[in-house]
């Protein structure tokens, strides 16, 4: 009993040590990208903010058999809270994510909303609608904006890759770096997953991606972010699988920095990549229902738990330290975004599934059946186990229903902002897939067993 209590102390110390570790990175590496003058990046926010003043506060891309949209109001939100970090206070300016900062300039400061973003009143519609990208343009060209707005629920993490990279490039050649980079990722990521589990599971990647146009996405700073995390964790997983010793561990790190990166787009898609690559990595002779979900529950808490803590951090040291009263804000923000809203939970998950269009979802359903069929027609020579398959496919059966939960529970969220909040379900895609190529899988062990027999 001792020995238990002592072993479960030392996993407990040993995430403490982590979060410990995770937070003072992050405030080192805020102040030290925060000491980058705004003079420096000023020219580069000008043209960006020419840039995006043409784009608009969306853009959106006409496919023919559907409409994808990107939300550059964010993109401009980003860049106007990189230009006005003021470099001789650097903790409390990331602390305060304020936009429209000007020394000198500024002679009104507004706390962060309780609920939606405001701007200064020009850049507001008549139904308290916000244009970002007019006001970024309006501040870097003249406009006496005097009124400074905070958006301190969030770390904005990005700043620490965003303000380094405007020292040098504007908003469209920063966008076309972040493109090149989630290519390069996703060809990485497809070969190892070759390499490493199998052809069928690279390609059922590769779809998932391109059903939520992955690439459209990529040009996007505020939206590609997620997934790059989600990438690049999954790139690590595949990488170094036999080497990480706590799994836990590995998934509370990845919620973390996408609570401290992330400005809550699909934040699920950094659970839900890794965790199906982590049971695709198994190679279980004899796969338990029981230690499937005992797996799952152990990852997802563990990424939930780092995702939350991280961000109640921010919350809790700005109420402490910095006079910002933001825990009784975002209980407030958090009763907002699920429950504040008239449709049901039903409503809000069929408008998600809805974005998926049409076509998109023939073709997925089309894949799986060929996936079905060709293993099949593979398996005819060596009966698959189906009940060893079914129980091997409960993993992927769970976590297709991920992005449903999710739906569910982030309400107004998720109806909001289901343009961009649907992509979550790229996780259900691919569970989708993966399952139909693994119900009719045979089993490799008779296969080679009967091999040798041959031999003999």
């Amino acid at each position: 009993m001792k020995s238990k209590i002592i072993n479960i102390l030392k996993i407990i110390g040993k995430y403490i040590i982590t979060f410990v570790i995770l937070i003072s990175s992050y405030f080192a590496l805020l102040s030290v990208t925060s000491m980058i003058p705004s003079k420096v990046i000023e020219n580069n926010v000008r043209k960006s903010s020419e840039i995006l003043e043409k784009k608009g506060e969306k853009v959106i891309f006409d496919l023919g058999y559907k409409e994808e949209i990107l939300f550059t109001f964010t993109d401009a939100l980003m860049i106007n809270t990189a230009y006005s970090i003021d470099s001789n206070h650097p903790v409390q300016s990331f602390i305060y994510a304020k936009k429209n900062y000007i020394p000198g300039q500024t002679k009104y400061f507004f706390g962060d909303s309780k609920y939606s973003l405001v701007a200064s009143p020009k850049y507001m519609g008549d139904l308290n609608e916000i244009y970002p990208t007019k006001e970024l343009y309006g501040l870097m060209h003249g406009d006496d904006i005097e009124d400074s707005y905070e958006y301190a629920r969030y770390w904005h993490g990005y700043l620490i890759f965003l303000r380094p990279l405007l020292t040098v490039f504007d908003y469209g050649t920063i966008c076309i770096i972040l493109s090149v980079i989630t290519i390069i990722s996703i060809i990485i990521m497809t070969i190892l997953i070759y390499k490493k589990i199998n052809l069928k599971s690279a390609i059922i990647y590769l779809i998932g991606l391109c059903s939520i146009n992955i690439f459209i996405v990529s040009q996007s700073i505020n939206e590609i972010s997620i997934f790059l995390i989600a990438i690049i964790s999954t790139i690590i997983l595949l990488l170094r699988n036999e080497k990480i010793k706590n799994i836990g561990i590995f998934f509370f790190v990845v919620g973390s920095i996408s609570s401290f990166i992330d400005l809550f787009t699909a934040p699920l898609v950094s659970l839900g990549l890794p965790i199906i690559t982590y049971f695709l990595l198994q190679k279980e002779e004899k796969p338990k229902i029981k230690r499937y979900i005992i797996q799952i529950l152990k990852i997802s808490f563990a990424w939930l738990t780092g995702y939350a803590i991280t961000w109640g951090a921010k919350w809790i040291i700005s109420e402490l330290f910095f006079n910002r009263a933001l825990i009784s804000q975002a209980m407030t923000q958090i009763y907002f975004r699920s429950g504040n809203l008239k449709e049901s939970a039903i409503t809000v998950i069929a408008k998600s599934l809805a974005y998926i269009s049409k076509p998109v979802t023939f073709v997925i359903l089309g894949i799986c059946i060929i996936f079905m069929a060709v293993t099949g027609y593979m398996s005819s020579k060596e009966k698959p186990d189906y009940n060893k398959n079914c129980v091997r496919c409960i993993p992927y059966i769970i976590i297709l229903f991920f992005p449903i939960i999710w739906f569910a529970v982030v309400k107004q969220h998720s109806m909001v902002h289901t343009f961009f909040t649907y992509r979550s379900l790229v996780i259900s895609i691919i569970c989708m897939l993966i399952i139909s190529s693994k119900l009719f899988e045979r089993d490799n062990n008779k296969k080679e067993e009967r091999k040798e027999e041959k031999i003999k």
